[in-house]
């Protein structure tokens, strides 16, 4: 796994932000697509973070969604590009989420990279996010087993 790549894939897809804002659903988040939980961290909806803040929250973050997507899929079994986009998704909706992906995790483990892209379209997740869905489909499509 190339951590600065993956660093980068999501910050592309997530934004980098010091002060919260609501996201597409209307979920208060701050710096790179960290869900506030309210009331728990209800003091982040007014405050601004330095930049370091936003990295360790980023990086907690990226530890969590790395060890959602390998409790997903053996990472050893498939290609480390795939893991990726599986940690980037695992980022995004979280591992109950990405748990409900039931084909795209047995075209995973068949190493069949045309069939995930499918049925990553095939979701409510891609019709929240189409861009993201879409790059992340043809990334998966485009990789060689």
């Amino acid at each position: 796994m190339n951590i600065e790549r993956l660093k980068a894939q999501i910050r592309e897809h997530e934004g980098f932000r010091n002060k919260a804002y609501p996201d597409t659903l209307g979920n208060w988040t701050i710096g790179v697509g960290h869900l506030i939980k309210l009331p728990d961290e209800e003091y982040l909806i007014n405050i601004r973070l330095k930049d370091y803040e936003v990295e360790h929250i980023f990086n907690t973050d990226l530890n969590q969604a790395i060890d959602d997507a390998r409790k997903f899929v053996d990472e050893k079994l498939i290609h480390e590009e795939a893991f990726e986009i599986i940690v980037d998704m695992a980022f995004n909706l979280g591992l109950t989420r990405l748990s409900q992906f039931k084909k795209f995790q047995q075209a995973l483990i068949n190493n069949n990279y045309e069939k995930a892209s499918e049925e990553m379209l095939d979701s409510r997740w891609a019709k929240q996010l189409p861009y993201r869905s879409k790059k992340l489909a043809d990334k998966m499509r485009s990789i060689n087993a």
